[in-house]
């Protein structure tokens, strides 16, 4: 989960500069508190409104888990990507104001900051990105994990035809970027190591099968209707109770080559859940 921007450019959290923390405006002196401002997003942009507060429930939680885990996110790591973010953002602003305005001259005239204050907003933002992508693959690997392929195709007759070719020795990933409708299609139907102990539909069929092995052909209820699913194990893989600086070496290696995934969010917010006491409270709450 990285840290980038919708548009051009644009710091997450803080306040204007010279503003109380808890006010975004004032008018003949009597502020304009940042609670109400909220509650006028919420109505007016409900998923955006909702999803910065999720996102602000992940960070608490991240944060409390690295304390745990004893993990942070390498300074060199937090400099070249924060480089490489702010080129990003550089390049978007001179994009759109067609080579007239800079980064700098955007975050002036934007929010009223100076660059300085933009680049920290940037990196606290970053860092918390940053520090949840490594929280999520220390507590997988904690866990047994399975990691399998998968093919998902919407007719009954081409999943069979496909399960023949596959018994006949063809390469279920050359398959499922063919025929797959899938989000791991362009994968190859590849899905990473997920925690076995954490009950998944993409677990299903698998229970008896060896590494290589293809499950048959099954039904899936999806919102689109019916589609038939193939699954291939390729490794059961034992918790790691190895040493914390080899394994951050390795998650490190891997983020090199791959982003997190979503399925790995998805499955560390479920172990989450159960670990930590959290509450979301609707508009009008006092909580």
């Amino acid at each position: 989960m990285r840290a980038e921007p919708a548009g051009a450019a644009t710091p997450n959290g803080g306040a204007p500069s010279g503003a109380a923390p808890s006010s975004v405006a004032t008018v003949d002196g009597v502020r304009i508190d940042a609670a109400a401002a909220f509650r006028l997003l919420l109505l007016s942009a409900p998923d955006e409104a909702n999803n910065a507060v999720r996102q602000l429930v992940l960070d608490r939680v991240a944060a409390a888990e690295a304390a745990a885990l004893r993990i942070g996110v390498p300074a060199a790591v937090v400099e070249r990507e924060l480089e490489r973010l702010l080129a990003e953002q550089e390049r978007r602003v001179a994009e759109a104001s067609k080579g007239k305005r800079d980064l700098a001259a955007h975050a002036k005239a934007t929010w009223g900051i100076e660059r300085g204050a933009y680049v920290a907003l940037a990196r606290a933002t970053l860092e918390r990105s940053l520090l949840l992508e490594r929280v999520v693959l220390h507590e997988l690997a904690l866990h047994p994990r399975v990691q399998l392929r998968l093919l998902r195709v919407k007719e009954r007759s081409l999943a069979e035809e496909i399960a023949r070719k596959l018994e006949q020795g063809a390469d279920f990933a050359a398959l499922a970027r063919q025929h797959s409708e899938d989000g791991s299609a362009r994968e190859g139907g590849l899905y990473p190591p997920l925690p076995s102990d954490v009950p998944s539909p993409l677990f299903e069929r698998t229970e008896g099968l060896a590494p290589g092995q293809c499950s048959p052909v099954h039904e899936v209820a999806t919102p689109d209707g019916p589609r038939y699913r193939i699954v291939q194990l390729l490794a059961r893989l034992p918790a790691d109770g190895g040493d914390l600086a080899a394994r951050s070496a390795a998650i490190e290696q891997l983020l090199d080559a791959r982003a997190l995934s979503p399925t790995e969010l998805e499955a560390w917010m479920r172990l989450m859940e159960g670990r930590h006491e959290i509450r979301f409270h609707g508009l009008g709450s006092n909580g």
